[in-house]
C-alpha cells in the first residue's frame, strides 16, 4: 500500500490544485482507523457526520425502506476516494443514508464538519475542489437514475459490472441484487443466462 498521505494528496489533485501546506494540514486533522466489515461510517439516523478517505476496502450507502423494513443498497465507494452521508452531513440532519463496510477498510477519518469548513473558507482551488466531486456525483446519481427509468436490469448489471471493474467480484451477490433493484434469485437467473 502507498503513503496515505499521498493517496489523499492525489486525490485532490484529480480536482484541484490547493496548496500542498493546506491538503497537509487537512490531512494531520484525520485520523487513521479500520473500518471492520459490516462497521457502520455512518449509522441511520446518527447526527455525528463522518467523512472517511477509503485506503483500501469498499464501502456502500444504503437505506431501510419505512413499509417493508428492506436494506436497500444506493451506491458503493471504492478506494481511493471519499465517502460520507453527504445531504445529511451538510444539512445537519440525521443521517438518511447509512454507510456501512462491505469488507475490512483502511481509512482516514475525520468530522464531515472539517471539510465543510475548509470548503467555506479555504479559497477558490478548495472551492474548486468541493465543486467538481459534487459534479462528479451528480453526473452519476444522474446516470444511476436514467438506468431504472430507461434500462432493463440486465443492462444495469452489464454497467455496474463496467463500471465497478475490476472490484464487482468481491461485492456479495445479495447487495449487488439490492443495487440493481432485483431480488438475488433475479441476479442468479441473469447470471446463468449470460453464462457468468
Amino acid at each position: 500500500m502507498s503513503d496515505p498521505a499521498d493517496e489523499i494528496r492525489a486525490f485532490v489533485r484529480r480536482f484541484a490544485s490547493p496548496p500542498r501546506d493546506e491538503i497537509d494540514d487537512f490531512i494531520a486533522r484525520g485520523r487513521r482507523a479500520l473500518l471492520a466489515k459490516g462497521e457502520a461510517l455512518t449509522e441511520l439516523g446518527s447526527t455525528t457526520h463522518r467523512l472517511a478517505f477509503l485506503h483500501a476496502g469498499i464501502v456502500r450507502y444504503h437505506v431501510i425502506v419505512p413499509d417493508s423494513g428492506e436494506d436497500v443498497t444506493k451506491d458503493f465507494s471504492f478506494a481511493p476516494s471519499f465517502a460520507v452521508s453527504f445531504g445529511s452531513a451538510v444539512r445537519q440532519q440525521p443521517a438518511r443514508v447509512a454507510v456501512t463496510a462491505v469488507e475490512d477498510c483502511a481509512v482516514t477519518v475525520w468530522s464531515a464538519d472539517a471539510l465543510i469548513q475548509l470548503l467555506d473558507t479555504g479559497g477558490a482551488e478548495w472551492q474548486r475542489f468541493g465543486r467538481r466531486v459534487a459534479e462528479e456525483l451528480y453526473v452519476r446519481k444522474e446516470d444511476r437514475e436514467l438506468a431504472f427509468l430507461t434500462d432493463d436490469a440486465n443492462a444495469r448489471y452489464e454497467a455496474m459490472l463496467t463500471q465497478f471493474a475490476p472490484v464487482a467480484a468481491r461485492i456479495p451477490q445479495h447487495l449487488v441484487a439490492s443495487y440493481l433493484g432485483i431480488t438475488p434469485e433475479s441476479l442468479s437467473r441473469l447470471k446463468r443466462r449470460r453464462g457468468s
